[in-house]
């Protein structure tokens, strides 16, 4: 799996570039900037570990939406429609 960002060094510090954009990666609006070569090193193996749980978890979505449809289109079994919960009625108990 090819990485969607790359170590950019500057002359005292590195940065993270997001390689679809070509600005600095953010991770929660922060920007992966003036950090120290092990930080950033480390940082980017950060990135690349959640661009791979996003691109999994997309696929196991995806996957069990086709065996949903598999399932309720073969008709072997019937889908079951829920009934909303109604509130509880108090009851008078003596």
């Amino acid at each position: 799996m090819a990485s969607n960002y790359r170590l950019k060094a500057s002359d005292t510090s590195w940065a993270i570039i997001d390689n679809a954009t070509d600005a600095p990666a953010r991770l929660d609006g922060i920007p992966l900037v003036t950090m120290e070569a092990a930080e950033a090193r480390h940082m980017l193996r950060v990135l690349d570990g959640i661009d791979q749980i996003r691109t999994t978890s997309k696929w196991w979505a995806n996957l069990a939406k086709k065996r949903a449809k598999m399932i309720t289109s073969s008709g072997a079994v019937q889908a079951v429609e829920f009934k909303p919960l109604r509130p509880l009625v108090s009851s008078n108990w003596t």
